[in-house]
């Protein structure tokens, strides 16, 4: 069986075969350059679709802050001017006024009507109100005591000054006399330690003698610490102060004139005092000196 020999210009087994391929495989190539591009543009529609509320947002605001920049200045400029108020004239519009009757009338107000408001000028008025309360309580016992003394004598019974007890008249010296009559006392302390004078303890109501003779330069119920007092200058640069007597015993007045054993009070324990006795000072020339070294206690 003869060969069918192939015929000119028809291609052979092994071309075909490879143009077949070439053929099948083109398709293939440009369908998914196809796809890509789809996918391409998918994806730009998807982003665009996701960023355009954003670009809604963003416009929406530049409007209203366009509306808001013409409309406030406008809307301002409509508005009356506020009125400018100082501090000064807000507070007189705040102010309260009264009117007082002409016939009103005001009490002048003395030195004394003001109060201290300094340390030192509290600390003196404290002083000063003290003295005063000292002072009248002082008072107060003095009339009790005074009216007491009184009632005893009316009623013709118990001691008085003259009646409590007698006491041999003291004995008159150059140099002067005990202010007490001898064997009523006993010395407990004298001058020294910040004490100025002697302490001669004695019953109370006992008689108090002035040392010399001399003329009466205090006289008081109350004379700070020293209570009821008297005191004498005797003319010869010397002086004597007699104190915490018994209240409304003085029997004395400034200015008078006592001789040497003239009664000038009884003892008591008045002022700062604890028991009764008579607390004697005496000066010379202004300067405190023991009483023991200058009379006869």
């Amino acid at each position: 069986m003869a060969e069918n020999a192939p015929s000119a210009g028809a291609p052979d087994a092994g071309q075909t075969s490879a143009d077949t391929a070439v053929h099948t495989i083109r398709p293939a190539a440009t369908m998914a350059r196809a796809d890509v591009r789809r996918m391409e543009r998918a994806a730009r529609r998807a982003g665009r679709t996701k960023i355009r509320p954003l670009r809604t947002a963003g416009t929406l605001a530049a409007v209203l802050a366009l509306l808001a920049g013409v409309a406030i200045p406008a809307y301002a400029a409509t508005q009356p001017e506020a009125e400018t108020v100082s501090m000064q004239d807000a507070a007189e519009s705040e102010a309260q006024s009264i009117a007082a009757d002409a016939s009103i009338e005001t009490a002048p107000l003395a030195g004394s009507a003001y109060s201290a408001t300094t340390p030192e000028e509290i600390e003196t008025a404290k002083a000063e109100a003290a003295a005063a309360a000292a002072a009248a309580e002082a008072a107060e016992r003095a009339r009790e005591q005074a009216e007491q003394i009184a009632a005893q004598q009316s009623e013709g019974g118990g001691s008085t000054p003259a009646e409590a007890q007698t006491y041999d008249p003291p004995v008159v010296t150059d140099g002067g006399i005990c202010p007490l009559p001898a064997g009523t006392y006993y010395v407990s302390r004298s001058v020294g330690s910040g004490h100025e004078g002697a302490d001669m303890v004695a019953p109370a109501m006992t008689p108090i003698y002035a040392v010399k003779s001399g003329t009466v330069i205090t006289s008081q119920e109350s004379l700070g610490g020293w209570g009821v007092t008297v005191a004498i200058d005797h003319g010869d640069g010397t002086t004597t102060l007699y104190g915490h007597m018994t209240y409304g015993t003085r029997q004395v007045e400034v200015g008078q004139t006592v001789e040497a054993g003239t009664i000038i009070g009884y003892v008591g324990s008045t002022g700062r005092s604890t028991a009764n006795h008579l607390h004697i000072e005496y000066r010379v020339n202004g300067a405190i000196v023991d009483p023991l070294s200058y009379l006869p206690i």
